[in-house]
């Protein structure tokens, strides 16, 4: 049999079985091909729906791959498919996590920011933040820094995990998204995006503020829920309505670019991906100008990528495999139970969660 029919088959059982919902999957012929799965997650009780948010990392020198799953669990593989362990939290994780040299970087929802030993899964550290760690860290200037989704910019040692400091601005009135966007840090500062619409670079010795710039227009959900680096600008996804381009250093506005419901971004040579409630646009990141744009036929969930070509878009349902020149559709990956997590990227390899918790490895010609 097809190892991706196998694999449908057998994800569609499971789905059965945990009483999700599925439906046909599209069978690719030529884009990639399954070089392993694996299934991560038991059935859950009481749970009506499946939903994976988290998402795999991969180490680039050794080929590792990390992922944690909503039962709690931190799982690690080697290129092959073999499992090497297994960590346990006490919440669910929600962002994939960040390996950094010989250590793992990830947030869970019981609070806590742990770092664990890649190569064998013991925790070295843990920080206790009260507040829910549903996004990816960055690591930068000796510091891991992360952003809560009650929307606290929060920087630990990267050594011992003791706080450094924090930027917390205040709650605004009404709803909130909860698609907080992971921190990122250029040169001496880190940049975190807030539910009030607003940006901030924070310096990374002290977390004192160099800039802070309002971004969102006006509406009822005014959240930062998407921010991507290149080469000295800074790209923010408003969920109000825009996607803009800000000078790094300064903040200043370079551009703008209405988009009602943005929501997140991935950026490549040449591209800026940008994924709202009902479309995937493609955008040229030096001005802004329009290049493509294609329905989303789903709902927006993970982070994109641009890789090798392509942009990877996650759909809920699936994952959009679009030529990034033209936006093109090449391919869709259904597994029957669809997938909301962002994929990570190795060479020729992506990895997938799905949404009842089965880790698939794809090689792409």
């Amino acid at each position: 049999m097809n190892p991706f029919a196998l694999l449908a088959a057998v994800t569609i059982a499971q789905a059965v079985q945990n009483g999700v919902a599925t439906r046909a999957p599209v069978l690719p012929e030529r884009l990639f091909a399954v070089a392993w799965q694996r299934h991560l997650v038991p059935p859950q009780v009481l749970e009506w729906r499946a939903e994976e948010l988290g998402g795999p990392a991969v180490d680039p020198t050794g080929g590792l791959v990390v992922v944690g799953t909503r039962d709690g669990w931190l799982h690690a593989f080697d290129a092959q498919g073999a499992r090497i362990w297994e960590f346990q939290a006490q919440g669910r994780f929600d962002a994939a996590p960040r390996i950094d040299g010989d250590t793992v970087y990830v947030g869970s929802s019981d609070g806590f920011l742990y770092a664990v030993e890649l190569a064998t899964g013991r925790l070295r550290w843990k920080y206790e933040a009260r507040e829910e760690v549903g996004t990816t860290p960055t690591v930068a200037g000796g510091l891991v820094v992360f952003m809560t989704l009650q929307g606290s910019l929060i920087a630990v040692d990267q050594q011992a995990g003791a706080w450094k400091w924090h930027y917390r601005r205040e709650v605004r009135e009404g709803f909130s998204i909860r698609g907080a966007a992971g921190a990122l840090a250029s040169g001496t500062f880190a940049i975190g995006g807030f539910s009030d619409g607003t940006v901030a670079a924070v310096e990374l010795a002290s977390g004192t503020v160099k800039w802070e710039r309002k971004v969102a227009p006006a509406g009822d959900f005014t959240d930062v829920g998407g921010l991507q680096l290149q080469s000295g600008r800074l790209f923010a996804a408003a969920y109000s309505g825009a996607v803009y381009a800000l000078d790094v250093e300064s903040g200043k506005q370079l551009w703008e670019r209405k988009a009602p419901g943005a929501y997140r971004l991935a950026v490549g040579p040449g591209l800026l991906v940008a994924i709202t409630t009902s479309q995937v646009l493609g955008i040229a990141p030096q001005d802004g100008k329009a290049l493509w744009n294609r329905p989303l036929d789903g709902s927006p969930t993970g982070d994109p990528i641009v890789f090798a070509g392509k942009a990877a878009v996650p759909n809920g349902k699936g994952i959009l495999f679009l030529e990034a020149i033209s936006g093109h559709l090449l391919q869709t990956l259904d597994p029957g139970t669809g997938v909301s997590s962002p994929v990570a990227w190795r060479g020729r390899r992506i990895y997938v969660l799905s949404n009842v918790g089965d880790l698939v490895a794809l090689d792409f010609p």
